[in-house]
């Protein structure tokens, strides 16, 4: 399977724990690689559906609250009752100069067959780093 990220991100798959209904993003990890900071995102889809249309509106911010960058990803698909983790470059510097990632907008969300979702309304978020991930 591929992940499509407009920043070539890498997929990987594995079985789903959650057991809940709804979308969860977590920020899994950071490292500092090739010179930039890489992020690796855990994403579970528990929302009955699977995405055929998946984007998301990502803003960086550094230790002081001033915006960094700002990403679009197109993360479609995303299969129901999967857990995926995309890796990307967040930031072309180190991973200690960010403070926080705001998930700003879900700007496309549409079930496969189906019509669009308001998938940022039950979006669930949690990061096991020392930068934040909000929405």
């Amino acid at each position: 399977m591929t992940l499509v990220c407009l920043c070539g991100g890498q997929l990987l798959v594995s079985p789903t724990a959650s057991g809940q209904s709804g979308l969860d993003i977590e920020l899994n990890t950071v490292e500092d690689l090739g010179g930039g900071c890489v992020a690796s995102f855990v994403f579970q889809n528990d929302l009955g559906a699977a995405l055929d249309r998946f984007n998301l509106d990502l803003v960086v911010f550094d230790g002081q609250g001033a915006i960094m960058r700002r990403l679009m990803l197109d993360l479609a698909p995303l299969s129901n009752g999967k857990t995926r983790v995309a890796s990307f470059r967040l930031h072309e510097g180190a991973c200690s100069k960010l403070g926080r990632v705001l998930i700003n907008d879900i700007p496309a969300c549409r079930a496969e067959g189906g019509g669009d979702l308001d998938c940022l309304a039950g979006l669930t978020v949690h990061s096991r780093t020392t930068i934040g991930l909000t929405k």
